[in-house]
């Protein structure tokens, strides 16, 4: 993925200083079992780490202003959205006036006009070169922790994340994702480790 490596260098660069990190994810099957995938990565290693699911009938879809401005005067230095963020363009200004930098994993529709995040994961920007175009959130939750571990600079047995993918399984079935290409193979590989 085109932000990839500034995703890893600015997700390393908040384990090295211990920086509080949020992960935001959205409240359906495939933004819990993404935000899921991402703690129990960040719990492996030891990160400073807290998720935050959004109650569906009180907060809405998306980033807010208010929990935004919550996670700064928390002490959150890095904010990870998963399943949501390309069109919550002013909480991610106020995220970046907060000294909070955000890193998107997102796969719905292309917005009009794209956020000022630290990093976008997100398959259909128009500068993306990732051959697959299908993913679900959690999908890009995995391909981030694949790209994490796989970074070396992580104490984690090798292959230790084929064991998240039933998470991203549940997700591509609840999201109703294409079951082709990459997202058969997660899939099929998640259900075994169900």
């Amino acid at each position: 993925f085109r932000d990839m490596k500034k995703a890893i260098s600015r997700i390393t660069e908040a384990l090295e200083r211990s920086e509080k990190i949020i992960v935001f994810g959205d409240y359906d099957a495939d933004g819990v079992c993404g935000a899921s995938l991402l703690h129990e990565f960040f719990k492996k290693i030891g990160a400073r780490h807290e998720v935050y699911i959004p109650d569906r009938s009180k907060e809405g879809f998306g980033l807010s202003e208010k929990v935004t401005r919550d996670f700064g005067a928390g002490g959150a230095k890095l904010l990870i959205t998963v399943d949501c963020g390309v069109t919550d363009y002013n909480e991610i200004e106020r995220a970046n006036s907060l000294g909070v930098d955000v890193i998107i994993l997102d796969h719905h529709l292309v917005p009009p006009r794209w956020p000022n995040a630290y990093a976008i994961i997100d398959h259909k920007h128009p500068e993306e070169t990732y051959p697959e175009h299908v993913l679900s959130g959690a999908g890009l939750s995995f391909k981030l922790v694949q790209a994490l571990a796989r970074s070396g600079k992580f104490e984690i047995p090798a292959g230790w994340e084929k064991w998240l993918l039933d998470l991203v399984a549940i997700a591509a079935i609840a999201d109703m994702v294409p079951l082709t290409g990459e997202n058969r193979v997660l899939t099929h590989y998640g259900l075994r480790v169900l």
